[in-house]
């Protein structure tokens, strides 16, 4: 996916493992929010140098808001928690 019209993209959200820029872009991209992820993966440094270390998920300015809030909404309700009964 490349950046719509050479404009600046806004980061919002930021991580120092890849795995979870994945799942957040996932998250984003399934609400039809066009994504896309900086960060160590796509340099030749090592990763957890500081700042050079994260992954930042970047969305288009105009749909930032909308991105936070659903961001948001999930970090607030995490989900079901498995029950420890459910063995017996």
């Amino acid at each position: 996916m490349s950046k719509e019209d050479d404009e600046d993209w806004v980061e919002v959200a930021s991580t120092g493992d890849d795995e979870e820029a994945v799942l957040i872009a996932g998250l984003l991209d399934s609400e039809g929010l066009p994504v896309e992820i900086e960060g160590p993966s796509a340099t030749p440094f090592p990763e957890g140098i500081g700042a050079l270390g994260l992954s930042r998920v970047m969305v288009p300015p105009d749909r930032a808001d909308e991105a936070k809030a659903i961001l948001a909404e999930h970090s607030q309700d995490p989900g079901p928690e498995l029950s420890d009964t459910a063995d017996e």
